[in-house]
């Protein structure tokens, strides 16, 4: 009981000495902005950049439910940001310790946000965002952000540094967009995925995995609009993680260079924190690719050891009227293939021929006219003559307008695969 007591006395004192502190600096924790947050979301974002003033610190207080934070990201008008990386159980009218605490002032645009529910909680619960700032700090005028919203005037914040020159900057590319599916090599690279960017911040999520294959670098294509990144990271299939790029400007229509990683490695997923700066052209595009590590394709690769040998040649989307008729190149045929299969996600498929193109200018016709459902493939099919260079397959096919195991409304996607 004295020792509670003798805790409980010490716990005031530090608060009044902080509370003098603060009195004789003049320093106040202020509001800067309220959320109500979407707890079943697992992220989102608190825009406070119309907030007065500069701050040293900010903190997060939980109103009308609690919340259990994985990471606070602060983001800056000058456009650095701030990661706190810790576990923060915020019960209700609770409030966390002073974040980013320093002793110069800034504007603060943003606060992103990854959380959990935790379990009987509410779905929902109203955050508040306070910061801590001197009288000099309150009656400070911000600038044009260097991220602002649509509308606002661009350039650097009265006082700021002038940004240096993005060290990922690479080559320019035009503006068309890629029209590869996800898996799917071009010239750029395998294409991981691709994101439609808008004036807040965006968080997300990339999801590659190993049946792909190993890669041992990645580049990022930004289309339309400059994007700010605040943090590019990439986490391997055992969960490691690899930080790329933070801090950093990409202009319109330009590729970053490759980025390289921690040797050839599974890529479980790639996560991005981004906005694109406003401009008349409005939102921006992400394409993020990959370069398969060497040694991975060949006659002898390493990645006839994983997946059965089975590679992805490509994929397209099924019409729901008449058969389409889709012509898939095939790059990349180290040593050759003795089989291809078709497999079908999202929604069940009338597949009525597959048209195999040799290398040699020689076809194989192999008329189907079956139904392949979501989640299943058609084949293997042996490709006469043993092991051979192919140069392009056709496929016929339509989505299945009935087909109550689809998943939503969209069409059907169709994918070739060839084995070593």
């Amino acid at each position: 009981m004295v020792r509670r007591l003798v805790l409980a006395a010490l716990a005031l004192f530090a608060v009044g000495v902080m509370s003098a502190a603060e009195a004789q600096k003049g320093d106040k924790w202020v509001l800067l902005g309220t959320r109500e947050v979407d707890l079943t979301k697992g992220n989102d974002s608190v825009d406070v950049s119309k907030a007065k003033g500069r701050v040293k610190a900010v903190r997060l207080e939980a109103k009308d439910g609690a919340i259990l934070l994985s990471r606070v990201q602060v983001v800056y008008n000058n456009g650095t940001v701030h990661n706190e990386d810790r576990r923060i159980n915020l019960l209700e009218d609770e409030r966390t310790r002073p974040i980013d605490l320093r002793t110069e002032e800034r504007f603060v645009d943003a606060l992103n946000l990854v959380f959990e529910r935790k379990p009987g909680a509410t779905d929902k619960t109203l955050l508040e965002v306070w910061g801590l700032q001197s009288p000099a700090g309150a009656t400070a005028q911000r600038g044009a952000p260097s991220v602002a919203g649509p509308g606002s005037a661009t350039g650097p914040s009265a006082g700021a540094a002038a940004q240096p020159a993005s060290a990922i900057a690479g080559p320019a590319t035009t503006n068309a967009k890629t029209t590869a599916k996800v898996g799917q090599e071009t010239a750029a690279g395998v294409l991981f995925g691709s994101q439609r960017v808008g004036f807040g911040v965006d968080r997300d999520v990339i999801r590659v995995g190993g049946e792909i294959g190993k890669f041992d670098r990645v580049r990022f294509r930004v289309l339309d609009n400059e994007v700010h990144i605040n943090e590019m990271k990439v986490i391997y299939a055992n969960g490691d993680p690899d930080t790329l790029a933070v801090n950093q400007d990409i202009k319109a229509n330009t590729f970053t260079k490759w980025l390289p990683l921690k040797g050839d490695r599974f890529i479980r997923e790639i996560q991005m924190s981004y906005r694109s700066k406003p401009s008349f052209k409005g939102q921006a595009t992400v394409e993020v690719f990959g370069e398969y590590a060497e040694g991975w394709l060949g006659p002898n690769g390493e990645g006839r050891k994983y997946n059965q040998g089975w590679v992805l040649l490509g994929a397209q989307t099924a019409g729901f009227i008449g058969f389409d008729k889709d012509v898939i190149p095939v790059g990349k045929n180290e040593g050759g293939f003795k089989r291809v299969r078709v497999t079908v996600r999202d929604r069940a498929i009338t597949l009525n021929e597959v048209r195999v193109i040799y290398g040699s200018g020689q076809e194989d016709i192999i008329p189907v006219k079956a139904r392949v459902d979501a989640g299943s493939t058609y084949g293997p099919i042996d490709l006469k003559g043993g092991t051979r260079i192919i140069r392009e397959i056709e496929a016929r096919y339509r989505s299945r307008l009935i087909d109550t195991s689809a998943k939503g409304k969209g069409r059907a996607v169709v994918e070739v695969w060839g084995q070593h």
